[in-house]
């Protein structure tokens, strides 16, 4: 199973002025009140967005050992303008997974085989089986691609995928 992507959020706990920094020209910072009510900040490994009341969401890291370094850039960016002696470090939101199964798989046999409650197939309205677990969502498409959304930890995706490796071979 590979990380695509892990989500981290926080609190500087205080506000922010998101156009004085926008007046700075940082070619890593952009803000367009017109477009979003959040400004987004490029670092080395993700982006940041950024809002007005101090909070902000790290997406697009690959791994743990990106989020410090991601954090570090932008209390960088930030400690000339704000204070931020306050602030809460990164929390890890969600975990995003991916792998596949290297063959086609059958929707309609897996749904058959499966506890309606856990499960959800509309082939109309989305392309792939979206199975609840415990640990995280599981979005399982014929081609045998699977998206693991919804994670809180490394272990808890590895679970959600050892289990589901189970039910989708023995079917």
């Amino acid at each position: 199973m590979k990380i695509v992507n892990i989500v981290c959020s926080g609190d500087f706990h205080r506000p922010i002025d998101l156009k004085s920094l926008d007046i700075l020209k940082n070619p890593s910072f952009q803000y367009s009140s017109k477009k979003y009510h959040g400004a987004y900040f490029r670092t080395s490994f993700g982006k940041v967005t950024l809002y007005s009341s101090g909070k902000y969401i790290i997406s697009g890291l690959k791994s743990f050992n990106e989020i410090d370094p991601s954090f570090n850039e932008l209390c960088e960016f930030l400690s000339p303008y704000i204070e931020i002696k306050n602030l809460s470090t990164p929390k890890v939101q969600n975990i995003v997974g991916s792998d596949e199964f290297n063959k086609r798989i059958d929707l309609n046999k897996i749904v058959n085989s499966m506890q309606f409650e856990k499960i959800e197939y509309e082939p109309e309205q989305f392309p792939g089986l979206i199975i609840r677990e415990k640990e995280c969502t599981a979005l399982v498409f014929s081609s045998g691609k699977v998206i693991l959304p919804g994670g809180k930890s490394i272990e808890g995706l590895k679970r959600c995928w050892a289990h589901l490796k189970d039910i989708i071979l023995n079917i």
